[in-house]
């Protein structure tokens, strides 16, 4: 396990699980995320490997339902294999995983950028999960 990748993914998916909403810029006469929210929004994209999105992107549901499936539900397993020591076995309902989710999650935990890239590859996350996307345990995105 890569403790310091460990701890700065869930630090991030903790920081971004429920972003803020866009609002008019005064400025430009544009919505935009604050610069805070975009920022934690794009290091969720970045360490979780969906490299394809960004959070100015026309399809503000798509970044959003991506981030909240990273940072709230992947996390999740992440931490839960952290708690279990790296023991896949041990995690609750993780024999029931897709093997390719199960690779993902691995990743992750050990913060290796490029197991983590072909597992978001696999998954078919780099562009993003759409809303009403089965979940990633179950396997790649249709």
């Amino acid at each position: 396990m890569n403790a310091s990748f460990c701890e700065q993914l869930l630090a991030a998916a903790e920081q971004a699980a429920f972003p803020a909403e866009k609002t008019l810029d005064p400025q430009t006469g544009l919505e935009s995320l604050d610069p805070a929210s975009a920022a934690a929004i794009a290091q969720v994209f970045d360490l979780f490997g969906a490299t394809g999105l960004t959070p100015d992107s026309e399809d503000y549901d798509l970044e959003i339902n991506t981030t909240c499936t990273l940072a709230v539900e992947v996390a999740a397993h992440v931490r839960s294999l952290v708690d279990a020591s790296g023991a896949l076995a041990a995690v609750d309902g993780a024999a029931e995983w897709h093997p390719d989710y199960q690779a993902y999650v691995r990743a992750l935990w050990e913060g290796d950028r490029q197991a983590i890239a072909a597992g978001a590859n696999r998954l078919k996350v780099l562009g993003g999960i759409p809303n009403g996307s089965l979940p990633l345990e179950v396997g790649p995105l249709a």
